[in-house]
């Protein structure tokens, strides 16, 4: 059995949701507090373990917690939140991987982004798919992409609730199941097609849930793009930037994570792996989100990937060999 790496976990502690609610108390808050998996850093080993999971990234959990809070209020929670990944990461090093989160990307938070990479050693960035609704192309955002292609980190891009149309929190998960995919496709088709991209050679991403369902559309979204470059009379109004690269050159820059929500379905992964390809999937089963406490996915998950109908060498990539050659380890 190859080493396994999860590429992308959840995880809080009590001390930043502490921090956080002095500024910003809100239901999802109390939710996460009603989870002690959440917190237990023993339990998380123990289910490493169970799954024989070598290694785990972790970033912070729950991107909700942050809407609709100023920034100037978060700033503090943000560095507390950072360093008490940092702590765990620390206390457990040949299990943990610690990387950064920020919910805004302006000011304050692109020099966090530096700290945490810098000062604390951390191997990359999560980021929201949107931020309080501004799109990830947004002009103001250039700093932290700038920077970001100055450390050569990899970003995480993690879905985040938007207001499409107006709906009531009671709805709010019914939202999170099938939307998510969705901003994670906006997310990454407007770091493409706006540019961010072709400015900042160095960025790559890698995009939760594998991917939202950019790899089931890659047919119409490579189609679009074709037909809006070759017809600009006919369409009037595309924001397309002047690209210098194919579009694959851009697709290879993103991963996907093996997170999507099995229950023993493997034509998601399959669709995943066609489009991303084995050089770009990275194995990851969500915890500690999911059935049965978070349990389950991984013993789901795992299974597939082992039963693919691919090389060995493929195999070994997608389960710790894409995020070694990610994160230099």
């Amino acid at each position: 059995m190859p080493e396994i790496i999860d590429a992308t976990s959840h995880i809080m502690s009590s001390e930043a949701l502490d921090e956080l609610e002095k500024v910003h108390p809100t239901s999802e808050l109390d939710s996460l507090r009603n989870a002690p998996r959440m917190f237990d850093v023993e339990g998380r080993i123990e289910y490493l373990d169970k799954n024989g999971i070598d290694r785990q990234v972790i970033n912070l959990a729950a991107p909700m917690l942050w809407q609709g809070i100023d920034p100037d209020d978060a700033l503090e929670a943000t560095r507390v939140a950072n360093n008490e990944i940092r702590r765990i990461a620390d206390e457990h090093p040949d299990r943990f991987i610690p990387t950064a989160t920020v919910p805004f990307l302006t000011d304050e938070y692109v020099d966090e982004v530096r700290r945490c990479v810098e000062d604390l050693g951390m191997s990359g960035v999560q980021i929201f798919s949107n931020i309080d609704g501004r799109m990830l192309d947004d002009d103001d955002f250039e700093e932290f992409y700038a920077t970001v292609d100055d450390l050569d980190i990899p970003i995480w891009i993690h879905p985040q609730l938007a207001d499409w149309h107006d709906y009531d929190q009671s709805h709010t998960w019914i939202y999170k199941m099938l939307a998510w995919p969705f901003d994670t496709n906006i997310a990454l088709a407007r770091l493409i097609f706006s540019g961010v991209l072709d400015r900042h050679e160095n960025l790559e991403i890698i995009s939760h849930h594998l991917g939202g369902s950019f790899p089931y559309q890659i047919g119409r979204i490579r189609s679009w793009y074709q037909t809006r470059t070759e017809e600009p009379e006919l369409y009037q109004n595309p924001a397309i930037a002047d690209l210098s690269e194919p579009l694959d050159a851009y697709f290879d820059r993103i991963y996907g994570d093996t997170a999507v929500s099995s229950q023993g379905e493997s034509y998601p992964l399959e669709c995943g792996l066609e489009f991303f390809g084995a050089d770009n999937v990275v194995y990851s089963a969500d915890y500690p989100f999911g059935p049965d406490k978070g349990q389950y996915w991984a013993t789901e998950i795992i299974p597939l990937i082992e039963e693919l109908d691919i090389p060995a060498a493929d195999r070994e990539k997608i389960f710790s060999g894409n995020i070694k050659r990610l994160l230099d380890l």
